[in-house]
């Protein structure tokens, strides 16, 4: 653990050498920032994701709808959009807005059982606020602010603001809550229900991390990340989770001749389980791979995207798993006993014509359970989404999809759950 320790403090120190070396430089890349939009689609192929580039890149990225800010070089832009969303389902999930794995009734594991219902929100709905400028020798800057309201915690009908991203970008370096290291927007399914079908590598979290190029198609970046959902299961221990370390990243991403892009990532980070004095403290270490990605075909540009991982300890790292304790458990000596845990998804996007898109996709996800682990716990889980996207005019689309997702628990008791979502979205 000490190594770890002295890793993580000469990574921190590396990253801010890099950075001040690569502000200081002289970028030669000119002092206009491109204000017009290069894609000309009517949807959009990120599920209104934005990308969080860095250095020459975030120069080479369009800025549509962005303002001069007087007296400096700065330019400002307000986006986001509105969405609604009409949910009917069919098996009585457990959670009403979004639909993850977790929530797929299973017969007789204990929780409350329900029918099938209706619900009609906007929670989805953001705004962010874009602010870009570049210094006199062209170090590009950056500060990007956006906000949901899916705060599921604060009731049904409460519908506070939520941060999803406060970040900054000098340069190559980028500091702030935005999506982690080894999260590929690339691949992200293009669903209509928020969870993306939830078996998905990587969330957003707090971060500072460095990226620069290697040739022309490669990339690299390395960060330091809060580990904000460490994913131990107290298996009725006193105690809490409790990390000392942050997180080390990394990742090598490529782009591939048809447009698209590929990435292998790799993490390595602390579990820690602090017993309060009642119980020692115990650590183990956790780590994982992925590999994902997007690849372009077809004249219509139709694309396949693909994300697969497994790591030990790793199961917090997979969205459907978030708290669920599958990353470790504490045993009743008071040890922490790290999991296995993989996901693998994969799906097309159909552009049938320039207002229509149909996307099919898939993704599931297991661990390997410990013995100490409860039998009605969650250990695996699928799921499929088919949807068409429709945008009859500029900035408005609107959609029908179907899904179906499966729950197994530790004693192998599965479960069904299916959803039929429609949604109206208006973007700006």
């Amino acid at each position: 653990m000490k190594a770890i320790i002295k890793a993580t403090s000469k990574t921190f120190l590396l990253l801010c050498f890099f950075s001040l070396h690569a502000i200081a430089q002289d970028w030669h890349a000119g002092d206009t920032l491109k204000t017009t939009k290069t894609d000309s689609s009517m949807i959009d192929q990120f599920r209104g994701n934005m990308i969080d580039w860095t250095g020459q890149d975030l120069i080479d990225a369009s800025f549509p709808n962005s303002w001069p800010l007087f007296g400096t070089k700065a330019r400002m832009a307000i986006g986001g959009y509105v969405k609604l969303d009409y949910i009917q389902d069919f098996d009585g999930g457990y959670d009403r807005f979004q639909y993850e794995i977790q929530n797929v009734p299973v017969k007789g594991d204990g929780r409350p059982e329900q029918s099938g219902y209706m619900n009609l929100h906007a929670r989805e709905s953001r705004f962010n606020f874009d602010i870009r400028s570049i210094t006199e020798k062209g170090v590009p800057l950056r500060a990007f602010f956006e906000f949901d309201s899916y705060n599921l915690d604060r009731g049904a009908f409460n519908q506070a603001p939520r941060l999803r991203h406060a970040y900054a970008v000098i340069g190559r370096l980028l500091f702030g809550r935005t999506w982690g290291t080894q999260s590929d927007l690339f691949a992200v399914p293009s669903t209509i229900d928020f969870s993306a079908g939830d078996a998905l590598t990587g969330t957003r979290r707090a971060q500072i991390r460095f990226e620069d190029k290697f040739g022309k198609k490669f990339n690299y970046a390395i960060g330091l990340e809060m580990f904000e959902f460490p994913g131990i299961d107290a298996n009725n221990m006193p105690g809490q989770s409790s990390q000392n370390l942050p997180l080390l990243a990394t990742r090598i991403t490529k782009k591939t001749a048809s447009g698209g892009r590929m990435m292998l990532g790799a993490s390595l980070f602390q579990l820690r389980w602090d017993g309060l004095g009642i119980n020692p403290n115990s650590t183990a270490v956790g780590w994982g791979f992925s590999f994902s990605g997007r690849e372009y075909f077809g004249s219509q540009k139709h694309y396949f995207r693909w994300m697969g991982s497994y790591g030990q300890g790793w199961g917090s790292q997979i969205v459907a798993t978030i708290g669920t304790g599958a990353s470790a458990i504490v045993t009743p000596d008071g040890k922490l006993e790290t999991m296995p845990a993989w996901n693998l998804g994969g799906g097309f996007a159909f552009n049938l014509s320039k207002i229509l898109v149909a996307n099919i996709n898939m993704n599931g996800y297991a661990i390997n359970p410990s013995s100490y682990k409860d039998d009605n716990q969650m250990k695996a889980g699928k799921s499929a989404h088919m949807n068409l996207i429709w945008a009859p005019f500029k900035n408005f689309n609107t959609g029908v999809e179907y899904m179906i997702l499966q729950r197994k628990n530790v004693n192998d008791a599965k479960g069904i759950g299916t959803r039929l979502q429609m949604m109206a979205k208006y973007l700006f």
